[in-house]
């Protein structure tokens, strides 16, 4: 029950204080300040009308509803620059009016200069510190000076000796206070930043690894059909090919080259995804209708292997998802399946759709995938595998499909058992 109460006291805190996206650690700390501050001026003004400090009191009231105004301009107009150089400005001139009314040195406000001075070094930008430093230092001695040449200045005095030891440890109870929920704040907005700075350097280190893997897929998986290309070239240029020969060099160069733009066109959407150009544009489309184009492209990719693709999906469901992101997992599910498949396989694609959701199910009866490499099948650690006819295939694409899948709210995942074959399947959120 305690910890229930103590997390939702700190989320009210957090909704009062503001969200490190929207406001600077000054905002924040300047938003907990005001809050203590008219909290305390609230106290201040009813213990000073009590002592018979009435203008005192009547100071109270008027810092009260100008620190409401202030903690209002920052946190729900955004204007927090400006509310802090008044909110300085109010707080100085207020207790140096109420440094005449409430018994002059020999009361409590020089302990309310020293609050001002904490208050003013925790939400006073560091370019502006000095100013405003010399400000309130000027405000004190001038003070001071005051009494001191001009004794009657000084306009209220308190009736009675344990008044005034009242007032001094009422205020010295106020100003630690103060200062507790400063540090408090600033010690608390510390930890965050550095707990996100720590997330940052993790997530850092992780991206870090995967250029490096990345890196490593393109290097070795370009080379091939580099080298291929060059062996062809130089074939040509040193002996005679009849026509046989340079038919099936040929057609094994075709393969190689296919895979390696595969491999471009992965690359460049991966790339335009780490780089945030590519805007996602999530809107409501009929499922059959997106999808036939591409298992039309497909059905003729897998009649080379005389694969047959049986599909059964539903005419009528429509998803919400991004179509060019969308199209790119199919274009990936349906490579890999053909990929995979063995002379004379099949595929299936159907639907299946639950009251919220629809699911994309692509199923093959090829080699499946093996128990250790199915674990890492949606990072870049796995390794780079070959199909059935020896075309060349990495897991960016697969990296791809998972990260498109999640951006648009859906999910994807797989079965697959090895000699048996492999089901993948989208699930995507209907369109209403």
């Amino acid at each position: 029950m305690f910890k229930y109460l103590k997390l939702k006291w700190e989320n009210k805190w957090l909704q009062m204080v503001g969200d490190a996206e929207r406001f600077s650690l000054e905002g924040r700390i300047f938003h907990a300040n005001s809050i203590a501050i008219i909290f305390a001026v609230f106290v201040t003004g009813i213990f000073n009308y009590a002592s018979s400090l009435h203008f005192a009191a009547l100071i109270s009231v008027v810092i009260l509803f100008v620190q409401i105004g202030l903690f209002a301009l920052s946190r729900y107009k955004g204007k927090t620059k400006l509310a802090v150089i008044l909110s300085v400005i109010q707080i100085n001139f207020a207790i140096t009016v109420a440094y005449f009314y409430n018994a002059g040195a020999a009361g409590s406000i020089m302990l309310l200069f020293v609050l001002s001075v904490f208050l003013t070094f925790l939400i006073i930008p560091r370019k502006k510190l000095a100013f405003w430093y010399i400000f309130n230092l000027v405000s004190v001695f001038a003070a001071l000076g005051v009494e001191y040449f001009y004794p009657d200045s000084i306009q209220q005095h308190y009736s009675s000796r344990a008044e005034g030891f009242a007032d001094i440890a009422f205020t010295y109870l106020l100003v630690s206070v103060m200062i507790a929920v400063g540090t408090i704040q600033l010690r608390r907005s510390y930890r965050a930043q550095k707990e996100r700075a720590e997330e940052k350097a993790v997530k850092l280190e992780l991206m870090n690894k995967e250029k490096d893997k990345l890196f490593s897929i393109i290097a070795h998986d370009l080379s091939t059909p580099l080298n291929s290309l060059q062996q062809y070239l130089q074939l040509l240029n040193e002996m005679e090919l009849n026509a046989a020969e340079r038919s099936e060099v040929e057609q094994n160069l075709s393969a190689s080259l296919s895979d390696a733009q595969y491999l471009l066109g992965n690359l460049l959407e991966w790339a335009k995804k780490q780089l945030h150009n590519a805007p996602m544009d999530l809107k409501p489309m009929v499922l059959y209708t997106q999808v036939w184009p591409t298992l039309r492209m497909f059905e003729q990719v897998a009649s080379r292997k005389s694969i047959s693709l049986i599909i059964d999906i539903d005419k009528d469901v429509a998803i919400l998802a991004d179509e060019n992101m969308f199209d790119l997992v199919l274009r990936n599910l349906l490579n890999n399946a053909v990929k995979f498949t063995k002379l004379n396989g099949k595929i299936w694609v159907n639907t299946i759709v639950n009251k919220n959701h629809c699911v994309l199910v692509i199923k093959d009866n090829g080699i499946g995938i093996s128990a250790e490499r199915q674990e890492e099948i949606f990072s870049l650690n796995i390794a780079s595998s070959y199909g059935t006819m020896n075309e060349k295939g990495t897991g960016l694409g697969l990296v791809l499909c998972k990260d498109f899948i999640v951006q648009q709210g859906g999910d994807i995942w797989f079965t697959s058992t090895a000699d048996e074959g492999t089901a993948f399947y989208v699930k995507m959120k209907l369109a209403q």
